[in-house]
């Protein structure tokens, strides 16, 4: 039996998933959790198939919850809800290998979207490990958080993006400032994330491209550099 683990601190909305769900009990079970803390210490008790979180949450929210499941369980195929997205930033999510879901949304959807991520991948290399740099900046972007947010590439080598209120104002990687740094942050596959939240500081805004600019180059370029 699959177990789809879904948190949300809207425990009206949350209890209303979990009820509306139970009749597909032959098809997978539901645990609920609160927040994302009370979700990471479920997922230390009992196997998780799939998490399906919310992003703005007291205690551990659903960006620092990602950055802990890319961490610990990379494999894990996740759902997002969020207020903010538009189909241009689900499209990509979704050949990052994950779904976001636009609340409000209707149990139909909820479901079709848990069938897809259980369903098992059609290869061995059919499923994508991890979420990436440039899926994480984009939920950073869509929720508008100031953040520290820290990259580690695969050789250990570490990067930084500051963003105010969801806009990258500078990146720093392997010597480079700016632009440059962040080009080569976001082609990072297999990453390590984690993130700070910050206070708003004056920092010199090197990062003069929009957010889904900076995205289509850097991997404009990375498909070039591997062509």
């Amino acid at each position: 039996m699959k177990t789809v683990l879904i948190v949300d601190d809207d425990l009206g909305f949350q209890r209303l998933l979990g009820i509306s769900l139970k009749k597909y009990k032959s098809e997978f079970s539901v645990t609920l959790a609160n927040n994302g803390e009370e979700a990471i210490s479920i997922m230390e008790r009992i196997p998780v198939d799939l998490l399906v979180t919310d992003i703005q949450m007291p205690k551990v929210d659903g960006l620092a919850l990602m950055a802990h499941i890319n961490d610990a369980h990379p494999s894990l195929p996740c759902v997002i809800m969020t207020a903010h997205s538009t189909p241009a930033i689900e499209e990509q999510f979704a050949q990052g290998g994950q779904q976001l879901l636009k609340k409000p949304f209707t149990v139909g959807t909820l479901l079709k979207a848990i069938r897809t991520a259980l369903k098992p991948p059609s290869s061995p290399e059919g499923r994508v490990s991890g979420i990436s740099v440039a899926n994480f900046l984009q939920m950073i972007n869509l929720e508008q958080k100031t953040c520290l947010l820290e990259v580690t590439s695969k050789s250990g080598d570490k990067g930084f993006f500051y963003l105010e209120e969801g806009e990258v104002f500078d990146a720093v990687f392997q010597g480079f400032r700016g632009e440059e740094a962040a080009f080569a942050l976001i082609a990072q596959d297999g990453a390590g994330i984690s993130f700070t939240d910050t206070s708003a500081r004056k920092v010199k805004k090197r990062v003069k491209i929009g957010m889904m600019g900076l995205i289509m180059e850097a991997m404009a370029r990375k498909d070039e550099d591997e062509g």
